[in-house]
């Protein structure tokens, strides 16, 4: 005797479309002597078309916290906590 499946009903369909998309958490770090001039904005110069780094002290708001935890490993930067 052959098993027969029930789909979900619509509505179960509808409210995991509708629900708000969950934010992963995200770290502040704050670039130490070592990390100034090597860890990246994301920009480039259009001049020169050499990419633009942080200086030492600069403050990092809304990164990965998985790359920032690697680049404190590399001491580079200093992880301040969730942003």
């Amino acid at each position: 005797m052959p098993v027969k499946s029930t789909p979900a009903p619509a509505s179960a369909a509808a409210d995991r479309d509708l629900a708000p998309a969950i934010q992963a958490p995200r770290a502040r770090y704050r670039v130490l002597p070592k990390g100034a001039g090597l860890i990246h904005t994301g920009a480039w110069d259009p001049v020169s078309g050499t990419s633009l780094t942080h200086d030492k002290g600069f403050v990092v708001e809304d990164a990965d916290p998985a790359v920032a935890a690697e680049l404190e490993d590399r001491g580079l930067v200093e992880v301040l906590g969730p942003a």
